[in-house]
């Protein structure tokens, strides 16, 4: 079986960080309710990341 390389899931994870972050962070955007939003995708890509599924 081959190993796949999983560097874009590590650039997606952290990409999902950082628009978490910056939803929470910018109070002229209002999205800071929002940013559950973001935690299916860091959690999925994190997960991807690692080789985990």
């Amino acid at each position: 079986m081959e190993k796949k390389s999983s560097a874009l899931n590590w650039i997606w994870f952290f990409v999902s960080v950082a628009a978490c972050i910056i939803m929470y962070m910018v109070p002229g955007l209002g999205l800071a309710n929002y940013i559950t939003a973001t935690f299916p995708f860091i959690c999925y890509f994190f997960v991807k990341a690692l080789d985990l599924i």
